[in-house]
């Protein structure tokens, strides 16, 4: 009796797993539609090692605005609509807010503790709460005094070394960061703090791109010893990784250190520390937000501020009308502020096409926490989504003549605000993204009020046009080019000299702000 009652729960068991094997097979077979594939290789030969965005948008044309691909290792799917990013990533952001699992980025490097790569946990969701109240409405109106008196030390360096002007993004964005991040001064060549934050960057964005790393695609190989010949990322991460940590931890401590001894100014570390009560979970995600502070910002104002160079030498139209608006609304006197951005909205158009026109990140990956189903198609937990950022800006149904540089869409009745498109969706938005508009435009205007940008000449006086290439990465700058910039008359020079005087004796700390917002 005992033996017919195992077997009769045994065939029962066998019976509910086929039957759960099979819906799931029937699930899996109802995928979005995609590309055929290769055996073992999948999709992979088809994905170009440069512009993936293009070749992705192509095959929406194809399949739809839901594309499956599969790589050795990984399924993935490719939105590249506007609707499809927006039902999933923020309708359904409960599920949809993870994040691809970056072995070498996170646990390999020790990017596990910053948010940008973290899942949806709940240290996630506190530490986009500090976010959100460290970089909110009132810690942008203390920040915006520094970041207009910054700008004229921005154009002073322009001023001095024309040629050197990405170089000059970076030292001065990253000057920004650590201010707002900790508080810090220092731009200087040899300053160990900006040094540390630049290398700390590259580290970043060379070990986020995806596909790179082997051991991104077969978890297994972070088990295989540094010294065996393939192990590769092992001996990277060894070099990398103490100046990454020491990134993290070295300004967090100096601030507190300063704190300590009362000479702290306010920054978005110092006045959260105020509010944690000694709390070491909540100092731990202080910490790893400032820092995330420092990635979000540095490369990402250099490569928009690139791309806005590049289009004023390409389209001098558009930069001839720009200056006009700011001559007849700010004049000679002054340079443009944060504040006169409602007074200037062509000039905030040009920002916001430059977004549109090149995304600064044109994929962004995110993951699915469990089991979904949309428009009748399967989406299997963990499956990473890319958002196709390019593809939805350089929609020809939304904006004509995408490939084109035309600020004046955005003044149309009914034309959507692409910022919105370009700061992320749902939990995943960007929570700086009233400081960074904020930086950038400012930047722009003041640029536009003092400076004529032009296709540079070579040595024979031939002029040399720039090209639109990017380089491939986590986000995408251009690459290098050459232009001419030349200060727009002997007043321009005169206004930057006697800003630059200005700036000099306005107070270098931040204002203490509200973290009530």
């Amino acid at each position: 009796m005992t033996l017919l009652l195992d077997i009769a729960a045994t065939a029962a068991t066998v019976i509910i797993l086929v039957f759960v094997f099979d819906s799931w097979r029937k699930k899996a077979n109802h995928l979005p539609p995609g590309p055929p594939g290769l055996p073992i290789l999948g999709n992979l030969l088809q994905i170009p090692a440069t512009k993936q965005y293009v070749a992705f948008q192509n095959l929406g044309h194809i399949y739809g605005d839901i594309t499956t691909l599969r790589v050795p290792g990984t399924t993935f799917m490719i939105l590249n609509s506007r609707k499809a990013i927006f039902d999933l990533f923020d309708s359904r952001s409960s599920i949809y807010s993870d994040r691809p699992h970056l072995v070498m980025a996170t646990e390999l490097m020790g990017w596990d503790g910053v948010i940008v790569l973290s899942n949806n946990t709940p240290r996630f969701r506190n530490c986009r709460k500090l976010l959100r109240k460290g970089l909110g409405p009132s810690a942008v109106r203390s920040f915006v005094p520094f970041l207009n008196r910054q700008c004229a030390f921005y154009l002073r360096d322009l001023l001095e070394r024309p040629h050197d002007f990405t170089d000059i993004f970076r030292r001065n964005s990253g000057a920004i960061s650590m201010k707002i991040a900790y508080g810090y001064d220092g731009i200087a060549e040899d300053d160990e703090l900006h040094d540390l934050a630049h290398k700390d960057h590259l580290y970043f964005m060379e070990t986020t791109v995806l596909g790179v790393w082997f051991v991104d695609m077969f978890p297994i190989l972070r088990h295989v010893p540094q010294w065996f010949p393939l192990a590769y990322f092992k001996r990277y991460s060894a070099r990398a990784k103490p100046f990454i940590l020491k990134c993290v931890n070295k300004p967090f401590e100096e601030t507190k250190r300063h704190m300590r001894a009362g000479t702290a100014g306010a920054s978005f570390t110092s006045m959260l520390l105020q509010h944690a009560q000694g709390d070491p979970e909540v100092e731990d995600c202080i910490k790893y937000s400032a820092v995330g502070i420092l990635l979000g910002q540095i490369d990402t104002t250099r490569i928009v501020l690139s791309w806005f160079f590049m289009a004023m030498a390409l389209y001098p139209e558009v930069q001839a009308k720009a200056q006009a608006e700011i001559d007849k609304v700010v004049g000679n006197e002054r340079l443009p502020r944060i504040e006169d951005k409602d007074s200037l909205p062509y000039v905030f158009a040009v920002m916001k096409e430059v977004f549109r026109w090149q995304p600064p990140a044109k994929l962004v990956p995110h993951a699915v926490s469990k089991d979904d189903e949309y428009r009748g198609y399967f989406i299997p937990a963990k499956t990473m989504l890319i958002a196709n950022i390019w593809a939805i800006m350089h929609d020809e149904s939304v904006y004509h003549d995408a490939d084109k540089f035309i600020p004046e869409r955005f003044s149309e009745e009914g034309a959507p605000d692409c910022l919105d498109d370009a700061f992320g969706y749902g939990r995943r938005g960007c929570p700086g993204i009233l400081v960074a508009q904020a930086n950038v435009f400012v930047w722009m205007a003041t640029t536009l009020a003092t400076f004529d940008i032009t296709k540079a000449r070579d040595s024979r006086g031939n002029v040399i046009e720039p090209k639109v290439e990017d380089t491939p990465g986590a986000i995408n700058g251009p690459l290098p080019f050459k232009v001419s910039v030349q200060p727009r008359s002997e007043t321009a020079v005169d206004l930057i000299k006697r800003s630059v005087e200005q700036s000099k004796t306005m107070s270098e700390r931040l204002e203490v702000f509200s973290l009530d917002e």
